[in-house]
C-alpha cells in the first residue's frame, strides 16, 4: 500500500508540473484568458502564476525523493523536501481561496476559470493539496514552518504594494488588477491577506499532522 501511495504521489506531482508548464507557456507565448489576458513577461505579475510556478518547482524534489525511496536508497522524504512542498502548497491554496472567496464574487467565476485559468486557479491547487495532505506524510513540521509558508505572499505583497500604491499605473507601475486598493484601503487588504495566509499555513500544518497520526 505504501508503494502505491508513493507512486500516486509521483504521478500527481508530475501532473501538476506538466499542467503549470502548459498553462504558463500558453499564456506567455499566446495570451492569457479570463482575468489574466496578458502575454510575455506581464504574465509573471500575477500571484496566480508565481505561486503555481513555485509549487511546481517544489514538486520536483518530491518526485525525485519518492523515486529514491521506491529504489531503496532512502527510507522516506527528507524534511527539507516536505517543507518546500508545504510552502508551495500554502501558496497555491492562497491562490485558490482568494479566487473562490474574493476574486470570483468580484469579477465573476467564468473569468476565473476561463481556459488555462481553470488549471492555475483550481486543478493545480487541488492536486497540490491532495498530494501533500494524503500522499507525502513523511515528516513533522514545526511551528516555524507556518511563518516560512507566509514568505511568498509577503514578498509578492511588498512588490504589489510598490508597483500599485507607490509607483502607480500612471508612472509605469501596475494597475490594481486584484482590486486590493479599492477606495484606497490597501492596508485592509494587506492585513487580511497576511492574516489569511497565516491561517492557511496553520490549518495545512494541523491537517498534515492529523493525517500522519491517523496513518501511523
Amino acid at each position: 500500500m505504501r508503494k502505491k501511495i508513493r507512486i500516486l504521489s509521483i504521478i500527481l506531482n508530475l501532473f501538476l508540473v506538466f499542467m503549470v508548464i502548459w498553462a504558463v507557456l500558453h499564456m506567455y507565448l499566446i495570451r492569457g484568458q479570463g482575468n489574466m489576458q496578458v502575454s510575455r513577461m506581464a504574465v509573471f505579475r500575477y500571484f496566480t502564476v508565481d505561486s503555481n510556478i513555485l509549487c511546481a518547482v517544489t514538486c520536483l524534489p518530491v518526485v525525485l525523493g519518492q523515486m529514491q525511496v521506491l529504489a531503496g536508497r532512502k527510507e522516506k522524504l527528507s524534511h527539507s523536501v516536505i517543507l518546500l512542498k508545504y510552502i508551495g502548497t500554502a501558496a497555491v491554496t492562497l491562490t485558490f481561496l482568494t479566487v473562490m472567496l474574493f476574486l470570483g464574487p468580484l469579477y465573476g467565476y467564468p473569468a476565473m476559470f476561463a481556459g488555462n485559468n481553470l488549471h492555475l486557479h483550481l486543478v493545480c491547487p487541488l492536486a497540490a493539496l491532495i498530494s501533500f495532505l494524503f500522499l507525502e506524510r513523511d515528516q513533522q513540521l514545526s511551528g516555524k514552518a507556518v511563518l516560512l509558508s507566509m514568505l511568498p505572499m509577503l514578498l509578492y505583497g511588498a512588490v504589489y504594494t510598490y508597483k500599485v500604491i507607490i509607483i502607480g499605473a500612471e508612472n509605469g507601475g501596475w494597475y490594481d488588477f486584484y482590486g486590493f486598493n479599492a477606495g484606497g484601503r490597501w492596508y485592509i487588504s494587506l492585513s487580511a491577506m497576511t492574516l489569511g495566509t497565516f491561517l492557511i499555513g496553520l490549518l495545512l500544518r494541523l491537517l498534515y499532522h492529523a493525517g500522519r497520526r491517523k496513518s501511523s
